[in-house]
């Protein structure tokens, strides 16, 4: 049986120097994933795919009697240290700015040890204050991207354009709550700001903080990080810990690895279970002989956008879904025997998908 991951979603990797990003984005990865750094940039950018483990895989692949297992996945994206000031002073390269503007949601990775053999940039360990001083950068990029914008909507408003003037209010505003040192994430308004500035807002995207420990876990330090990080998720990992455990295949020699440390399961795939969260997805599935694969929508989706997952001809000629529970399919033990008990739906296309629906789509082109 194999197993291959397709990334559906994309999320970046900040943070400073040295505060651990590519050890976490190596944990994440895994052994012998691809890792690319984007070409003809002046900044380092590292793409790599990250599996999201999922027990559910498993058991249905063992009720078709599967070959291949697809498992939930997303694109993480490493880009270069964050200096400090760089926001600020309009120095965020182009490249670096549209690394995490194209991404879903961003992942903070924040130095949470102590090692003096690894350079700090500020010459002390505080991740409350680290943390705060990448997000300000952030802000200031935001700051300049909506400042900028206003100056040409302001332009358009002398010039008798009326249209631009509803917009210029509302940056305004922005601008103002911007300034104030709030995120785009807490603007009462956001709801409506126009497309292209919602995908160019940093400070509006979804966030995770990543407390990069030693394999002490350096209680101390990860509760300062969540003390500053409020009601936003905090996942404490040992980067450099469980990037070598990455490269480890063997199952049971990975179990003697984290077993030195007190460790049962490696704490990297909570990131992954974090981001989905944070991205409030749901994973529904296909299953048969060739292969299970776990697809990802945005909860409320229905069945027509989960079919889209699959492909755009089966959302196209959509006619109906057949649909059962993977918990309901594993307990019957075969497919026939759900549909003996009654437990196989057939749903249209205004069914909202849920968590764990395993479907089959049937559909005309």
């Amino acid at each position: 049986m194999s197993s291959g991951a397709v990334a559906s979603l994309e999320i970046g990797i900040i943070g400073l120097p040295n505060s651990g990003k590519t050890s976490i984005f190596n944990a994440l990865t895994g052994a012998g994933a691809t890792v690319q750094p984007f070409a003809a940039t002046e900044v380092s950018v590292n793409t790599g795919i990250a599996p999201v483990p999922d027990e559910r895989l498993a058991a249905l692949a063992r009720v078709e009697d599967s070959q291949r297992l697809v498992p939930p996945s997303i694109q993480l994206v490493d880009v270069a240290g964050l200096q400090r000031g760089a926001g600020r002073d309009g120095g965020l390269s182009g490249e670096f700015l549209q690394a995490l503007r194209a991404a879903d949601a961003l992942i903070h990775v924040v130095r949470s040890f102590h090692d003096d053999t690894v350079f700090h940039v500020d010459g002390r360990v505080d991740p409350a204050a680290d943390a705060e001083g990448v997000d300000l950068e952030l802000l200031f990029a935001d700051g300049i991207l909506v400042a900028k914008r206003l100056e040409r909507l302001e332009r358009a408003v002398k010039v008798g354009q009326k249209e631009a003037k509803a917009e210029a209010d509302l940056l305004a505003e922005l601008a103002a709550h911007l300034d104030a040192g709030a995120t785009a994430r807490t603007f009462p308004r956001r709801g409506e700001l126009p497309a292209e500035v919602v995908l160019e807002l940093l400070t509006l995207k979804p966030m995770l903080y990543v407390a990069n420990t030693s394999e002490s876990g350096d209680a101390e330090l990860v509760a300062a990080l969540r003390g500053y990080a409020g009601d936003a998720e905090v996942v404490a990992v040992a980067g450099r810990f469980e990037a070598e455990l990455a490269e480890i295949g063997d199952p049971e020699e990975r179990a003697l690895f984290l077993a030195e440390i007190g460790q049962e399961e490696a704490s990297a795939p909570r990131v992954a279970a974090a981001a989905f969260r944070m991205l409030d997805l749901i994973t529904f599935f296909t299953a048969g002989p060739k292969d299970v694969t776990a697809w990802t929508v945005r909860r409320g989706a229905n069945a027509v956008e989960a079919s889209g997952k699959i492909h755009t001809d089966i959302a196209r000629g959509f006619i109906r879904a057949e649909v059962i529970g993977a918990d309901e399919l594993v307990a019957a033990g075969s497919r026939a025997e759900a549909t003996k008990l009654g437990q196989l739906r057939v749903e249209g296309k205004d069914y909202v998908v849920r968590d764990g629906d395993v479907l089959n789509v049937r559909f005309n082109v």
